[in-house]
């Protein structure tokens, strides 16, 4: 039985799973597992992930099977889901600032991942994607993401280590909105999350150590994960500002 049989024999005609499978893990052969793992190893952002990592993210993404004209993705809504397309076609569409018609950008097929965006930070989608074809979907949730992708990727400081770190060179970089930012850390650099990925090879190098901060470090984290996949070094304060000021540092 091919890799897709595998996964469409979990579900009935109404898209539940059928009781001869009662989870996806019992119904996979461990050349199916390796043979997704590998697809899901094909996008950058989980090159470098651990083999672990990947077997707990593949052991908690939902397979759901999808129809022609199904929208996945809605542009503007809130992140939720990270995908793996595994069979069939789909397009993306985006609307332009003047919220004129939607036009397709571009197409994906399988193996092809998406809507990390939104999950990385913290941010509405950036597009639609419905299907073209019938196909077969794998979903991530959000709080998964976070738990298995976001966090071992990152470096995390405590306040003590951060304040040496920048003793020995290293930046502060405060990803606050402008508005949101009174006050900076001495000699921070001012980069707001939405402009991150935009921005940073203006006012940043590779060579240097940035550790990104906001008030809780919910903010910072999204950074730091945006500058660590566009190649910088990069790290989180713990706690955010207010664990300076906790710990009598700021």
């Amino acid at each position: 039985m091919s890799l897709i049989d595998s996964l469409k024999s979990m579900f009935g005609g109404n898209g539940k799973k059928s009781g001869a499978a009662k989870n996806e893990k019992a119904a996979l052969s461990d050349a199916d597992r390796e043979m997704l793992i590998g697809k899901i190893r094909q996008s950058d952002l989980f090159k470098d992930l651990p083999q672990e990592n990947l077997e707990e993210m593949l052991s908690r993404m939902v397979t759901v099977p999808v129809s022609e004209g199904d929208v996945l993705i809605k542009q503007g809504d809130e992140g939720d889901f990270y995908y793996l397309l595994v069979e069939g076609l789909a397009k993306v569409l985006r609307k332009g600032d003047d919220d004129s018609e939607a036009k397709v950008v571009a197409e994906l097929d399988e193996p092809k991942g998406f809507g990390e965006e939104a999950l990385i930070s913290n941010a509405k989608r950036n597009a639609t994607i419905i299907m073209k074809t019938d196909g077969v979907v794998m979903k991530f949730s959000k709080d998964n993401f976070n738990d298995y992708i976001k966090e071992p990727i990152l470096d995390w400081y405590s306040a003590a280590q951060a304040q040496k770190e920048i003793g020995q060179g290293a930046k502060w970089v405060d990803v606050r909105d402008e508005e949101d930012s009174q006050s900076h850390l001495p000699g921070a650099l001012e980069l707001p999350i939405d402009a991150v990925r935009q921005r940073a090879a203006e006012v940043l190098n590779k060579e240097t150590l940035y550790i990104c901060y906001c008030e809780n470090g919910r903010l910072s984290s999204s950074g730091a994960f945006v500058l660590k996949q566009l190649g910088y070094k990069a790290g989180v304060l713990r706690g955010g500002l207010q664990s300076l000021k906790r710990a009598g540092l700021a």
